[in-house]
């Protein structure tokens, strides 16, 4: 904001030379017209310049019997004070707007400043004579003092001479007092500044302890500005500069006040939504996690589109006529726009029926991985690649969308194929010893895991296993299916039972003396239940975490050295 101060400076500095050229004057100086409201306008105001100073006759055209002031000095001081609070508010007269007809249709009244001074007006007496109302000079008194805080007026009485000379049209007094405003405008602005960022912050941190600073830095900057600007739209009146002055100055200021206040609420938005997306980290669910960066964007747009409305207001800008304008054109933005429209409403639509949230592993729209964030156009996936895929919010809220994320158990499904000469009790063994490992495990849902001899297959007797893991986490669950895995080797081991690969065999017809393979060795039913039992929760063979040679270099573990002591040497010497 520090090019809106900058900007201010060289406004308040350079607007003696941006006052409009002297028009022709439309009643001659000391002379008095009030045929029409546009020459009893100029009457008043011609009649009070600084190099034709004529307050008899700038008082003509006023209605002072309705008010019942008859004293000419009376009315000298409100016809000054009223055209002294006209320059101080910058409220510039265009005589091209009054009329001047002197029976203007369907009118009796003129108001020279609509909305902005609308009580100031002119009224058509009974002679046919143009006057500023009765009502208009009644308040006259209070305009001028709610105007100007200070009436210089009394001081500049007893001032030294080269105080009141003049340089480019300015008297050295406004120069000085101007300078020493801005001064402590700029003042104001970092004390300011400095007391937000300071005391907010602390307040702030109370509630959230890692707030970021920086943000309540921006935020505090414009706070500053606008304080600054206020001091010096309030003390710019004192200094009694012209109504050209004046009106730049009061226009810039207005502007520069307005955009510092829409600064001011877009960098709320920052800090507020910070404040809540430290608060949603607190929280276990991942709904408000998701919601955070929709609503700072919704609020910004809605900031930036009504801040835009209320500096236009500021400019002085008809925004009745801009909207009209621009609801000539709706239909063609509609148009042009119905995609963003539809974006917008499936975002809406994915909020509402929450299919998935932050951090859940989906499949949507042919693209698989990880829910980084939900904006109002695209929802963003961070696939297994590592690659960041936008998908627009109206085709995932028409789209089929499958969420691993959403899962409470996690199936395995497999089929293992023994060899054809492995016994039916060492086949039965072999699914109870699977069953007991099963059972041992923690991970594995208990209501539900089967495994059984389903079928002869071309060259392998198949078994199948199927359970569930009951696991968030996929390094989880693998971790467990290795385990589990090992532990059915070791098993098959025990058991003495051979696993399957395919197969084929053939037969030969020779005249060789047949030789009898002898058959391979079976375990009794005793040790096949001895190892079946072994297998068990609390077995003596039974290890459900997998046997453990090293700490296995998991993500996230680090590897130390085990109980042999030539393993600990070797980690040494590495």
């Amino acid at each position: 904001m520090r090019s809106w101060m900058w900007l201010v400076v060289l406004v308040l500095l350079l607007s003696p030379a941006l006052a409009s050229a002297q028009e022709e004057p439309i009643v001659p100086p000391g002379e008095a017209d009030c045929s029409t409201p546009r020459r009893a306008l100029a009457t008043w105001l011609g009649n009070l310049q600084d190099d034709e100073d004529h307050p008899r006759q700038a008082a003509r055209c006023f209605d002072w019997g309705a008010v019942r002031i008859h004293d000419h000095e009376r009315q000298e001081d409100l016809v000054r004070h009223f055209k002294a609070v006209l320059d101080a508010r910058g409220l510039y007269v265009s005589m091209d707007d009054i009329p001047d007809e002197e029976d203007p249709e369907d009118t009796a009244t003129v108001t020279p400043f609509e909305g902005r001074l609308s009580q100031f007006y002119l009224i058509r007496r009974d002679d046919e004579q143009w006057v500023v109302s009765a009502d208009t000079i009644r308040r006259i008194p209070s305009w001028y003092d709610e105007t100007f805080a200070v009436d210089i007026e009394d001081y500049l009485a007893d001032a030294p001479d080269w105080v009141l000379e003049k340089v480019w049209g300015v008297a050295w007094w406004q120069i000085i007092a101007l300078l020493l405003l801005l001064a402590l405008a700029f003042a104001l602005r970092y004390g300011v500044s400095a007391l937000v960022q300071t005391y907010g912050t602390r307040l702030l941190t109370r509630a959230v302890k890692s707030l970021d600073a920086k943000l309540m830095k921006r935020a505090a900057r414009p706070i500053g500005t606008v304080i600054g600007v206020l001091v010096v739209m309030y003390a710019l009146p004192t200094l009694r500069f012209s109504v050209d002055f004046n009106r730049v100055v009061i226009f810039g200021l207005r502007v520069a006040a307005a955009v510092s206040g829409v600064v001011i609420v877009y960098r709320l938005v920052d800090v507020g939504s910070d404040v809540f997306a430290k608060r949603a980290d607190d929280t276990e669910t991942k709904l408000d996690d998701q919601l955070v960066p929709l609503v700072r964007k919704s609020l910004k747009v809605v900031t930036v589109v009504l801040g835009v409305v209320f500096v236009l207001q500021n400019m002085d800008v008809e925004i009745g006529s801009l909207i009209a304008g621009v609801s000539l054109g709706g239909l063609a933005f509609t148009l042009a726009a119905r995609d963003t429209v539809a974006n917008l409403f499936g975002s809406v639509s994915i909020f509402a029926d929450q299919p998935f949230q932050v951090g859940d592993w989906v499949v949507m729209q042919g693209v698989e991985g990880v829910v980084e964030e939900v904006g109002m156009r695209s929802t963003r996936v961070r696939t297994f690649y590592k690659s960041l895929v936008s998908i627009p919010n109206s085709k995932v809220a028409d789209g089929v969308i499958d969420n691993y994320g959403m899962r409470n158990l996690r199936r395995t499904y497999l089929k293992l194929g023994l060899q054809y000469d492995t016994s039916p009790e060492q086949i039965e063994a072999f699914c109870e010893g699977v069953r007991a490992i099963l059972a041992s495990n923690d991970l594995v849902w208990k209501d539900g895991y089967y495994v059984h001899f389903t079928g002869f297959g071309d060259s392998a007797l198949e078994v199948m296993l199927y359970f569930f893991f009951e696991t968030d986490s996929w390094d989880d669950e693998l971790v467990a299916r290795h385990n589990i895995y090992l532990e059915v080797l070791r098993l098959a081991q025990e058991l003495e039972v051979q696993f399957a690969f395919p197969t084929r065999t053939l037969h030969l017809a020779t005249r060789a003396k047949e030789t009898e393979v002898p058959p391979a060795p079976r375990p009794s039913i005793e040790d096949l239940q001895t190892a079946v039992l072994a297998f068990g929760p609390g077995g003596d063979l039974s290890r459900p975490g997998g046997p453990q040679i090293t700490h296995g270099f998991l993500h996230g573990v680090s590897a130390k050295g085990g109980d042999d002591p030539d393993a600990d040497r070797a980690d040494s010497r590495e």
